[in-house]
């Protein structure tokens, strides 16, 4: 089986997990007893605990591997779910958190500069959009089944007073985790590529960042990461709990195929983004620059919404936008990075974007607690 059959595989299945845990994750945490401003603090955990490791697990990836990098970040994020299902109090939920940050710093930058690597040396670096594009669509696809299926899992499987309904959804992503580190050896059989150097991570971390700041372009679409992960992070935390004030009933189904069109919004953005750029033959960066113009203009419109059909158009426009961004920016990052510091950079990349949820999570949801939700979200439509 090709690369790209392998790669749509792996996508698939991590989308699947995702999306079962994006369908229930803001209810999650309010059936654990956390209050709506906290919700968004453990977000910022998240952050923190990424935003410590990204670099230099960045780094680790590069010299020591990518493929073996992931496989540990997989079993530090089951360790996570684990600690999550069980949880009885907000400070539980706080370990819960770092796990997962610390998992998301040891999978940045490693399969995606895997897949990059191997494109490139098939001599097929004009194709990258297009690959990215596909890979991108079929995360999406996998995150859609997974909403949707996740809407109904809480409804559906044995109430028990060991956990929360929606634990039931964690269970599932454990035992899929599982599963996909099983079929690993098949789905990334060309093995790691390394980088032959005597550097030390502290040696490759220096000189990924000065690539970095010597370069424009990457500069650009660091300050870039910053303002959507500000963007994304304050509405993917808060656009549960808005949606559940405006409609009370039967939210966990509503909340699956809000989720899943989210999803389906993710799969239409790339394609959509790849079949306009192909035809005007705009560049990634004129594609960037308009595009964030019109993701601003949806958050404003999702900040006024208050019936249940307005918000979900104005919700799914603003995922729609959002994943028509991300293709041209991975693509010209991409083209832009050097192959001996490719992890190192997008974790810099990664981290970015970390701090703009950092942002959203410290500073954000403090202003939720004094001025409500919409009034954030008119902030954010501002700044973008």
């Amino acid at each position: 089986m090709n690369l790209k059959k392998r790669m749509i595989i792996h996508e698939l299945i991590s989308g699947f997990g995702f999306g079962l845990f994006l369908a229930i994750q803001g209810i999650f945490f309010i059936e654990k007893g956390v209050e709506v401003w906290q919700i968004g603090i453990l977000f910022g955990i998240i952050a923190i605990s990424a935003s410590i490791f990204e670099i230099p697990f960045g780094a680790v990836a590069d010299i020591y591997g990518r493929i073996k990098i992931y496989k540990i970040s997989k079993l530090i994020f089951m360790l996570a779910i684990a600690t999550a299902i069980f949880s009885t109090n907000f400070w539980i939920l706080v370990i819960t958190m770092l796990l997962m940050g610390l998992s998301k710093a040891l999978d940045s930058g490693t399969i995606d500069s895997w897949y990059t690597e191997q494109i490139i040396a098939n001599d097929e670096k004009d194709e990258l959009q297009n690959y990215v594009s596909t890979f991108q669509a079929f995360m999406a696809l996998g995150m859609t089944i997974g909403a949707v299926s996740g809407g109904y899992i809480p409804k559906y499987f044995p109430q028990t007073s060991l956990f929360s309904a929606t634990s039931w959804n964690l269970i599932v992503i454990f035992i899929i985790i599982f599963l996909h580190l099983c079929i690993m050896p098949f789905l990334f059989h060309e093995g790691d590529k390394t980088t032959k150097t005597e550097n030390a991570v502290g040696s490759q971390m220096q000189n990924a960042i000065q690539f970095c700041l010597h370069n424009p372009t990457i500069r650009e679409l660091l300050i870039l990461g910053v303002f959507l992960g500000l963007a994304i992070a304050t509405i993917d935390a808060y656009w549960q709990v808005q949606l559940l004030a405006i409609h009370k009933a039967n939210i966990y189904t509503i909340l699956g195929w809000v989720t899943a069109g989210y999803f389906a919004m993710a799969i239409a953005g790339p394609m959509i983004i790849g079949i306009m750029a192909e035809t005007t033959k705009a560049t990634p960066i004129l594609q960037i620059r308009l595009l964030i113009i019109l993701l601003a203009m949806a958050v404003l419109f999702l900040t006024i919404q208050t019936t249940t059909t307005y918000f979900i158009i104005a919700y799914l426009s603003f995922m729609l936008v959002f994943s028509m961004i991300n293709s041209p920016a991975f693509t010209l990052l991409n083209l832009e990075a050097s192959d001996k510091f490719r992890s190192t950079i997008q974790s810099i990349s990664s981290l970015a974007f970390t701090i703009g949820g950092g942002v959203s999570a410290f500073v954000f949801s403090f202003i939720i607690k004094k001025t409500g939700i919409e009034f954030v979200w008119l902030i954010v439509a501002v700044l973008l």
